[in-house]
């Protein structure tokens, strides 16, 4: 019986995988159009559970970014609604932006928002009995997971045109409850604000770094834990219950991979053939 060289099948093997690696991280980057081509989850502020699920936006997911050239690439949560296009468990895309804060967030577009003189215009809006629009507010009812009815506070925005965002479970977990509409406040431009306290104005297509379309669970906790040993992260307390366990048995499985006694075991084979 011929003899297996090891050590040369060990290099092919990790040949093998370089290649594969680099070529995932091309094509990744080539779809996305934009660097870095993958974006880490921090907080969880688009999560539908406290529990991990699959085709959602948590804490530890690590996006992939798909720039995009005009602001019709992007469909918003009115758009979506009204054609039936979802993503990650909604309607209407969610975009990563540059914020006034100095940090990108990650939230789903509800509405772009333009003006008349003063009059507001929303794009998309077509008197659909779920939507409606005036010049204080605009009222979206039944929205996202939760079911809630959510206003946006428009009027201090006069002139001023963007896209109006949401975290899907901003909405969900908000206590800013306005009984008169009955609806609840989670706009981040209702909620958010700079650390000079300047409120988040609409997002400007310039801030925009991409549209997520698609997403890698639990992997991006990896770069989180490190970032929290160096003290540059601490909201551990808003990963999902259960991801730590998947993770666990993740790098359980690969370790496994990595240390396999494969030698050993082909050579049981062999031993027995012979």
């Amino acid at each position: 019986m011929r003899k297996i060289n090891y050590g040369k099948m060990k290099n092919i093997i990790y040949l093998i995988i370089t290649i594969a690696l680099i070529f995932s991280l091309i094509s990744i980057t080539l779809y996305s159009g934009t660097w870095p081509p993958l974006s880490v989850v921090e907080s969880d502020s688009m999560e539908h559970s406290s529990n991990f699920q699959w085709n959602t936006i948590e804490t530890g997911s690590t996006v992939i970014v798909k720039k995009v050239t005009s602001p019709s690439q992007i469909i918003t949560y009115v758009g979506g609604r009204t054609s039936g296009f979802e993503s990650y468990g909604e309607y209407g895309d969610v975009i990563l932006y540059h914020s006034i804060a100095g940090y990108v967030v990650i939230h789903r577009a509800m509405f772009y928002l333009s003006w008349n003189g003063t009059k507001p215009v929303v794009q998309g809006y077509t008197n659909q009995p779920w939507l409606k629009v005036t010049d204080k507010y605009v009222l979206i009812s039944d929205v996202g997971f939760s079911h809630r009815n959510e206003v946006v506070f428009i009027s201090s925005f006069v002139g001023t045109s963007g896209f109006i965002t949401t975290g899907d479970n901003n909405l969900a977990r908000s206590t800013d409850y306005v009984s008169s509409l009955n609806a609840y406040v989670a706009a981040d431009q209702n909620i958010l604000f700079s650390p000079k306290g300047q409120i988040f104005p609409p997002v400007n297509f310039s801030s925009i770094v991409g549209i997520a379309r698609g997403d890698i669970p639990l992997f991006g906790l990896y770069k989180l834990y490190l970032l929290e040993l160096t003290g540059q992260w601490n909201k551990e307390n808003e990963v999902p219950t259960n991801s730590n366990i998947y993770l666990g048995m993740i790098t359980a499985a690969l370790l496994a991979a990595v240390f396999f006694p494969y030698r050993k075991i082909i050579r049981m084979i062999q031993k027995k053939r012979s």
